[in-house]
This record gives structure tokens, sequence and C-alpha cells, in this order.
């Protein structure tokens, strides 16, 4: 049978050389992983979609909104930790996003689901009018 090279020593070289994180930095896959995310404009929400697969704790998921901006942040956890990993594509570890929402929402209604590896968040937008921020302008 025709057996790949080991490349552990050559992994080994290249990591003492250039970094523990250097790969992961280069692919985007860092030690600080970015989860994937859509945020949607409704009528009257803005709705939010990341993918977490794998997270077998989602109270663990700690989720706070300031202004305008989505924190996000967790650990998913890594699958057979010890076998000898050939390919590793698959995000795990400590992740964070911060997500731009585009408008001020309401932070008291909002509400998550976590389904199927997907966390929606729903945040109800404050409605045009509501709360104006007007500014005077002084003539002195």
């Amino acid at each position: 049978m025709n057996r790949p090279p080991n490349f552990d020593k050559w992994r080994q070289i290249a990591k003492d050389f250039l970094g523990e994180d250097f790969w992961s930095d280069v692919s985007g896959m860092g030690s600080v992983n970015q989860a994937k995310a859509d945020v949607i404009h409704s009528m009257n929400e803005v709705i939010v979609l990341i993918d977490l697969p794998g997270i077998d704790d989602i109270d663990a998921v700690d989720i706070r909104v300031e202004g305008e901006t989505l924190f996000i942040k967790g650990r998913i956890p890594t699958a057979y930790k010890k076998h000898e990993r050939i390919l590793t594509e698959r995000n795990s570890g400590t992740f964070e996003r911060t997500i731009p929402l585009g408008v001020p929402v309401i932070r008291q209604k909002s509400r998550a689901n976590y389904r199927k590896g997907v966390l929606e968040i729903r945040l109800p937008m404050i409605a045009a009018g509501s709360n104006p921020r007007r500014i005077r302008i002084s003539d002195s």
C-alpha cells in the first residue's frame, strides 16, 4: 500500500520557523475562529443567522448587544481529541464575532433560537420616529 510521506518533522520545522498560528492566521482559522454569519433586515426586525455546528451547551454562548452591534462568543468542542488529524477544516475552540446590525434595536425584546447547528437571533428594530435624536444648533 502506498502511504503518504510523514510530514510531522516538516510541520514542526515550519511551526518553529513561522510560529504556532501562521497557517491558521493565513487561512482565517486561527485560535479565535470566525463563525460565519448573515444579517437580514425585514420590515421590523434584524435577523442574524450564525453557523455554530457542534455546540453541546448553547447556554455557554454569550450574546450581547451594544448600540447597533452584536457581540457573540463561545466555544465549539473539539471532536476526537486523542486521534491523529489528517485534515482539519471544521472550526473548533474559542470563537468571537462582532457583527454590525446597521440599525438600532430593542435588546429587551430580542430572542434567540438554536436549531440544527444554526443560531438565529431576532432583534426588533427601533421604529423610525421613536426616540428622535435631534441635535439643537445654537446661534451664539
